[in-house]
């Protein structure tokens, strides 16, 4: 079984990645930006159909949304590591500088406009815009929930590097630090903090289409659906093929890969004890894995706790877009979250997190023996694909987490939901 070395509050912490670029010369280049064409320009991936959608809307009701003076640069709007047409911020220049920002929230069908008039996120966009600086490193985006009172916030982190003198910019230089912080109640959501400031809900739709209603939109799928998205995705595709065939070697190492949501596979990390690990943080979209011969061949204690933190970094309306999967000579499995935020166990210590650990592993192990006994199978033989599906349902009793995890079994392009009928026994149900 593997052990992923991951604590309840790790999804808070900084695993992943110091990226470090060049920047492009079109970045200091000055732009329109009541130009009607749209080119990003920001430093990262963002949601572009989201933002066409919302230029759009703007564009059609301009006269309502906009209060201060000032135009929006949408070449320089970001959606802060979301791409669920649920959340974007363009910056509002006038006479050459940043002087406003304003945050556009898509709550169900509807768009709201806020102008947040922060000298914060103002200086966040006119470092991007206008500094002078030669190179730059994001530092992982962190996004915190309340779910009792509903709040969201949301904070993007900028480092980039400043000459000491701009003729001869090797000659030394210093980092300066930029934060953008944005808070919204995303239970109410025609809150006076949304609805008030930047001129009511519009209906959101048009070019990209609507998020709730778009059947391509994640959220909107079963996890079955979501599973076969996943599998068919070229790069994951042939990811999959290589570690089917690795999963039958004769070897203790496990392998495997982390998708993040920008769609990047990231190959996992073995440490000296041949456990696999993955750094989750707020980048995390999935992990998959390969569990070896001998070894139980579908998801360990360990592997749910893994997956609670990948679902701990998902926004608070796309939990059910996180997923996990194992792969082992006796099949493919994947698993989804389909409860709420309420229904997520709450965090843990590093030293409470080991003792639940061991203590599920225990009990996981015993009743995978009394499995074998009744497959009538030794000791050193494995289970049946059923009997491991009992055994993971099972679990999910024991953690209280029976019916908010969803576990999809993925055959050579067959992909199945598997349910227990009202004996307990697996069924699976096509999709």
């Amino acid at each position: 079984m593997t052990k992923k070395m991951i604590s309840w509050l790790s999804f808070m912490a900084v695993f992943l990645f110091l990226l470090h670029s060049c920047v492009h010369d079109e970045i200091y280049s000055s732009s329109d930006p009541a130009s009607a064409e749209y080119h990003s320009k920001s430093l990262w991936k963002e949601d572009e159909k989201y933002i066409k959608n919302v230029m759009k809307i703007y564009s059609e009701h301009e006269d309502n949304i906009k209060k201060f003076s000032g135009t929006p640069d949408w070449d320089y709007a970001m959606s802060m590591g979301k791409y669920d047409e649920s959340f974007m911020v363009v910056p509002i220049i006038e006479n050459g500088k940043v002087v406003n920002t304003l945050a556009c929230a898509r709550f169900d069908k509807k768009v709201y406009f806020r102008y947040e008039n922060s000298k914060t996120n103002n200086a966040f966009f006119q470092n991007i815009i206008y500094g002078k600086y030669t190179r730059y490193k994001t530092e992982a985006d962190n996004t915190k929930t309340n779910t009792q009172k509903g709040i969201v916030c949301i904070t993007k982190t900028i480092s980039m590097w400043y000459p000491d003198n701009e003729s001869n910019p090797n000659a030394g230089g210093h980092w300066e630090t930029n934060y953008y912080t944005n808070c919204y109640n995303y239970l109410d959501y025609s809150s006076p903090g949304w609805e008030d400031n930047g001129g009511g809900g519009y209906d959101y739709g048009g070019g990209g289409g609507s998020g709730n209603n778009d059947p391509n939109n994640p959220n909107n799928q079963t996890p079955c659906e979501k599973t076969k998205n996943i599998v068919n995705k070229p790069q994951i595709k042939a990811k999959l093929t290589s570690l089917q065939s690795y999963a039958n070697t004769n070897t203790k190492i496990e392998n495997g890969f982390q998708e993040l949501k920008s769609g990047t596979l990231v190959n996992g990390v073995v440490n000296g004890d041949n456990q696999i690990e993955f750094g989750i943080g707020p980048n995390s979209q999935g992990t998959v894995h390969t569990h070896q011969p001998g070894t139980i061949g579908i998801f360990a204690p360990q592997d749910i706790m893994t997956f609670l933190a990948i679902v701990h970094a998902q926004d608070a309306n796309a939990l059910g877009n996180a997923y996990s999967g194992t792969i082992s000579s006796s099949g493919t499995y994947f698993i989804n979250f389909t409860g709420t935020a309420s229904d997520l166990p709450p965090a843990t210590t590093e030293t409470q997190e080991a003792a639940y650990v061991a203590a599920t592993v225990k009990d996981y192990t015993e009743k995978y023996y009394k499995l074998l006994k009744a497959e009538e199978k030794k000791s050193y033989q494995t289970l049946s694909s059923i009997g491991l599906e009992k055994l993971f349902f099972d679990m999910l009793d024991k953690i209280g987490l029976a019916g908010k995890i969803t576990l999809i079994k993925e055959d050579n392009g067959n992909t199945s939901t598997i349910q227990k009928d009202s004996s307990g026994n697996p069924i699976p149900n096509p999709c």
